[in-house]
């Protein structure tokens, strides 16, 4: 198939969202949403969530979007954590976080208490990832792992750096940098330390978020798709990888009873600014549900990630919505009995999406831009009932559970159907569409309100500030790499010292078995010589005999002590040569120790240097 060829099809798909988007008019002027959300991943104990716009807290859904104006709440003993494109946020319990933006660029959350874990895998020329508390705001600078600590009652906040480095906002805008290993504690909103520590040791939470990040870098399925997927690590305990000549790398559930077809177990819910969001039940059913798209391999549904680049946008559900009826374009169609009814179908590899909100024709090209186009105009699902999905309108609407009332559609209306707009806004948005969600018993305590110190938008660094930042980095990576190389010699020399004494042992007991040996041959040689005397000897008088077996047997014991004793002075020898290797050994390790200690040292005056030359800096500034 020619390029040309290509994109004539890839642009009679697009036509009608584009001339959608092309007409909308005065609605043209609404933004585009974020091509990124967050998602619970994982939860331990009980996490409760309260919804943009609602006061009410119910018990959190694995596989809901959350998006800006969204909070969670771990209770005491509980864990929870969040992923936020390839970045990982873990709260310990008694935390409660919000999220105040998150779009392409900003990620941007608060927190008011408790404490978070967070691990910044990549931070791209021009985005922000920031943490706004009561004191203050940190702003990542790299990537790296740093924690924050909220303590509402004493109206402090820690910062500890694991790795990476960032700043540290006040509520006028003042900036400290931080580095690696670094651990301060603020109060008030004018970054007043109240207490500093270098490299503190690691809780239990650290322990679990440590743990976590382990599980992550060993996830088999971001070898197929990028980190940005959200909800790719529960892909691995899930299913399976296979590779497809048509498709690529496609992934197949695993345990999915009969019947079984994607976007059938699982229910409808409104969210701004995407509008109707399908929300799975399976505890893999995020990443399949808004990247890529599903083909129908033999009997199999497979998932069909395709070539979704480094920053993949997110979909509310990649589906199609069919209706029709009476000549006209409805979402409506008819279930018998004269009852309304909604039914989709999964979208296929090469089928692209059109969102059912207004958005800009660079939006839909980007959102449709790496699909595997195929040469078929059609919709490869829209006529297979094992494809079809559909309820009632009341069902849909409600958010009632989808495979509860799953009706079959007849034939007739099936073969007239045509690809239509998804159904309009609710009346009451946010209530019908979460009649299944039930209050929780759970509530976070309350608070007063207490104004975050924000740094987005942080006014610029200055110059050198951001120099210290820079240097900070240079310096943290020194160490980090004479650590790593301290840290390996050690494991040589520990290796080195194990590998000797064993060879010591062994020799020990390689002369002992030749010893005992030994004794034993000279007494079986002695028994014989007793046992039967030589001819010559039964001649000799009785005293006689006896003073040769004597002198016989001391020259034998005499030989036997002759080469004991050599072989006691050659093994005190090698123990002596080990015990000087090993001394010497020691001494090397202890100069390493040291080299390193001073390393460090002179990477906190470098750090202390560069942060009193910043203090006396803006000092200077506030004067002028």
């Amino acid at each position: 198939m020619t390029p040309g060829r290509l994109f004539q099809i890839f642009l009679f798909r697009l036509l009608p969202a584009l001339l959608v988007a092309l007409l909308g008019g005065p609605a043209m002027a609404q933004a585009d949403p974020p091509g990124r959300v967050a998602r619970l991943n994982h939860a331990e104990g009980t996490t409760v969530y309260s919804p943009a716009g609602d006061n009410e807290w119910t018990d959190a859904e694995l596989n809901r979007p959350l998006t800006r104006g969204d909070r969670l709440w771990t209770d005491r003993g509980s864990r929870a954590e969040i992923q936020i494109g390839s970045s990982a946020v873990r709260m310990d319990g008694r935390t409660h976080l919000e999220i105040l933006v998150l779009d392409d660029q900003t990620a941007q959350l608060s927190v008011r208490q408790g404490a978070v874990n967070v691990r910044v895998r990549s931070l791209p020329e021009g985005e922000n990832f920031e943490i706004d508390t009561p004191n203050l705001a940190y702003r990542a600078a790299y990537p790296g792992d740093y924690r924050i600590d909220v303590d509402a009652a004493s109206g402090t906040t820690r910062v500890t750096i694991h790795s990476g480095t960032g700043a540290v906002y006040g509520e006028s805008g003042q900036a400290l940098p931080l580095g690696g290993g670094q651990q301060i504690t603020f109060r008030a909103r004018a970054l007043m330390q109240v207490n500093a520590q270098e490299s503190p040791p690691q809780d239990a939470f650290d322990r679990w978020a440590t743990d976590r990040n382990r599980l992550e870098d060993q996830s088999i399925s971001a070898r197929y798709v990028p980190r940005e997927v959200v909800g790719y690590q529960q892909l691995d305990a899930h299913g399976q990888w296979a590779q497809d000549a048509a498709y690529g790398m496609v992934w197949y559930p695993r345990g999915t009873e009969p019947y079984w077809a994607p976007y059938r177990h699982g229910h409808w819910e409104w969210i701004s600014p995407w509008g109707w969001t399908w929300i799975d039940d399976a505890p893999w059913g995020f990443a399949p549900f808004h990247y890529g798209r599903w083909a129908l391999i033999g009997s199999r549904w497979a998932w069909v990630p395709g070539h979704l680049g480094l920053h993949p946008l997110y979909a509310p559900a990649l589906v199609a919505f069919i209706g029709g009826g009476g000549g006209g374009v409805n979402w409506n169609i008819s279930l018998g009995s004269g009852r309304p009814g909604v039914a989709w179908f999964p979208l296929a590899p090469g089928e692209a999406w059109q969102p059912g909100y207004r958005a800009s024709p660079v939006y839909i090209s980007n959102v449709n831009r790496h699909i595997a186009v195929q040469d078929n105009a059609g919709y490869a699902h829209q006529r297979h009932s094992e494809a079809l999905t559909a309820v009632s309108a009341e069902d849909f609407h409600r958010g009632r559970p989808v495979r509860a009332g799953v009706v079959r559609v007849a034939a007739n209306a099936l073969s007239n159907s045509q690809v239509v707009p998804p159904p309009p806004m609710p009346e009451r948005s946010g209530v019908l569409a979460r009649e299944r969600a039930t209050p929780s018993h759970v509530i976070p305590p309350a608070s007063a309100e207490i104004r975050q110190v924000i740094a987005n938008p942080a006014p610029a660094m200055p110059v050198a500030q951001a120099a210290q930042v820079q240097a900070a980095a240079q310096v943290q990576a020194a160490a980090q790499a004479q650590a790593a190389q301290a840290q390996a010699a050690k494991i040589q020399l520990a290796q080195a010292l194990a590998q000797q004494e064993a060879d010591a042992q062994r020799a020990s007991q390689s002369a002992e078995q030749e010893k005992t040996q030994r004794q034993q041959v000279q007494a079986a040689e002695e028994a014989k010589l007793n046992a039967q005397p030589k001819p010559t000897e039964l001649a000799k008088p009785a005293h006689q005999v006896t003073a040769a077996a004597a002198a016989a047997t001391a020259a034998i014991a005499g030989q036997a002590r002759s080469k004991e004793q050599v072989r006691r002075e050659q093994t005190a020898k090698r123990a002596e040569r080990a015990k000087h290797e090993l001394q010497a050994r020691r001494v090397e390790q202890a100069k390493r120790e040291q080299a390193a200690a001073r390393a460090e040292q002179a990477k906190r005056e470098q750090v202390a240097a560069r942060a009193e030359q910043a203090k006396r800096e803006q000092a200077a500034a506030r004067a002028e």
